[in-house]
């Protein structure tokens, strides 16, 4: 028994001198062997990694939020959206393009002349996805490993990337927020066993099927197409520039339930992006009167923990107002 009480005491002492000296940006030293990714790729990573170049949008701002400076550019010109909720520091960061199924504008020699020691497909894991990440490495030269974007997996990465870049605690303290709320999704979505999801149909490029995990975490199923005869949905979700007058032709129809998906700093409803977070939060503003929480206390304390700004009440009036509904 002395010698079990013994060891549990040197395991706590280990755990705080973990927690009290975490190691910085450029100090971690990760092991040479192989690591095996997400894809089930086994990846050589270097001893250290300070630079890491994304290929999408979605994990450059994944990096961001855990360590501003290991980013090597941005995949394209930042709006002024994305300006505002970005350091000044960074603006003049080189465009260095994306890699992924859609779009493929990488801007191969400024990539190589940051000189990366990292690539990360930040991205859903399947057979597609897999092989572009081994077309990347090969391209580049650089280890790429392949990230799973799901939001139910993003405290997993948010802790490896952490690690990686030496930012342990950080990815920690990121990975309980976001773990503390989906158990808060969870726990009330178990108070709606019973009842049918709440049908939705989505103004948006994508296709069918492209937002069902979020609406699935929400307790709703997407309607594509009606023809504006019963059954309806219930809401109409509207994407950011979807359309040009995005309430009028729907209200003719005498649909009054239609709100605007918020987007500031990026569209909230992006399956795989950290603001998808955010996403979920207001689908269960939207949708359920019992749901209780404060909206725009968590908008603004995601922003505050993830990107260091703070939200203005100017500001939070023109993300939420503009997207139909009070808070």
């Amino acid at each position: 028994m002395e010698k079990a009480r013994r060891s549990c005491q040197t395991i706590l002492v280990v755990l705080l001198f973990l927690l009290l000296f975490p190691k910085s940006l450029g100090d971690l030293a990760l092991p040479s062997d192989l690591y095996t990714d997400h894809g089930g790729r086994l990846v050589a990573l270097p001893p250290v990694i300070q630079k890491v170049y994304a290929t999408t949008e979605r994990g450059t701002f994944l990096l961001y939020a855990l360590e501003p400076d290991s980013i090597i550019g941005w995949n394209r010109g930042l709006s002024p959206e994305m300006e505002f909720a970005v350091q000044p520091n960074y603006w003049s960061l080189p465009t260095v393009g994306s890699w992924d199924r859609d779009h493929q504008t990488l801007q191969t020699e400024t990539v190589l002349a940051q000189k990366p020691d990292l690539v990360i497909h930040f991205a859903p894991v399947d057979q597609a996805n897999m092989a572009l990440v081994d077309e990347i490495q090969e391209l580049l030269g650089i280890p790429a490993i392949l990230l799973e974007n799901s939001i139910k997996v993003l405290p997993d990465v948010l802790r490896l990337v952490g690690q990686i870049l030496g930012r342990e605690v950080r990815g920690q303290a990121l990975a309980t927020f976001v773990e503390n709320h989906l158990a808060q999704f969870a726990s009330f979505q178990r108070l709606q066993i019973g009842y049918a999801p709440i049908p939705v149909h989505i103004v948006s490029p994508a296709e069918p099927g492209h937002f069902d995990e979020l609406l699935e975490l929400a307790g709703m199923v997407e309607m594509p197409v009606w023809h504006n005869q019963p059954p309806l949905p219930d809401f109409v979700l509207i994407m950011p520039h979807s359309v040009f007058d995005p309430y009028g032709e729907i209200e003719k129809d005498g649909h009054r339930r239609i709100h605007q998906v918020p987007s500031f700093p990026c569209n909230w409803l992006e399956p795989g992006s950290l603001f998808s977070l955010l996403g979920l939060e207001w689908l269960h503003t939207i949708a359920y009167p019992a749901y209780d929480n404060d909206l725009a206390g968590t908008y603004k304390a995601f922003m505050e923990v993830f990107f260091q700004l703070h939200i203005t009440p100017e500001l939070l009036d023109w993300t939420l107002r503009r997207s139909g509904i009070s808070y």
